[in-house]
């Protein structure tokens, strides 16, 4: 979404998202993150706001040290689980998400959530404890968080200089005594990145 210059600059609005589809008591081995953004404003002289050939273009490092993009979640760059392969009570599902600030371009804020890319009725997501950890912090910024806490939490990447990096890092359990509730359910997590550009 576009807003008006200010100061000189044009806001540029990016969404972005992962998809770790997860079953209970099946093994899974990938996760997945997707972003697009793409500013074209005209032809006016660089660094005016209006035709800046300057882009807040987010991108995602993938298993392949090589950076993605993906216009739909068909599309999006596979990453591979850091820990874990079945969703317990007991033992998380660690993956991780490594941002780009591709250069050139220009600084941006970024915000984290998470969300269900494909509820069902017997969909488990609600019964999942996030535990966030943002560029590799011994410490969670978040831990034991329901998804909604997440989303209240507004994780923020602030002031992302073309070029950066930022890593996220989430563990992923499901809720102490869910038990039978959750036996036979199976979900998708998804990592929302929404960003504007300063």
């Amino acid at each position: 979404m576009n807003q008006p210059p200010r100061s000189g600059r044009t806001r540029l609005a990016l969404a972005g998202a992962a998809l770790v589809p997860v079953l209970v008591g099946v093994a899974i081995t990938t996760a997945a993150y997707t972003d697009r953004a793409v500013l074209t404003l005209g032809t006016g002289a660089a660094g005016s706001g209006l035709g800046n050939p300057a882009r807040f273009d987010i991108a995602v490092r993938g298993s392949d040290s090589l950076l993605h993009d993906g216009a739909s979640p068909q599309e999006a760059v596979a990453l591979t689980l850091e820990n874990g392969s079945k969703l317990s009570e007991s033992s998380p599902v660690d993956f991780e998400v490594v941002l780009v600030n591709r250069a050139p371009g220009v600084s941006g804020d970024l915000i984290l959530a998470v969300y269900d890319p494909d509820p069902v009725a017997a969909d488990l997501f609600d019964a999942l404890r996030f535990t966030v950890y943002l560029d590799g912090a011994p410490t969670p910024v978040l831990a034991d968080a329901t998804p909604a806490q997440v989303v209240e939490e507004r994780l923020a990447f602030e002031g992302v200089a073309p070029g950066e990096e930022r890593l996220v890092t989430v563990s992923v359990l499901i809720a102490e005594g869910s038990g039978l509730d959750v036996a036979g359910k199976s979900t998708q997590i998804g990592l929302l990145v929404d960003g504007q550009s300063r």
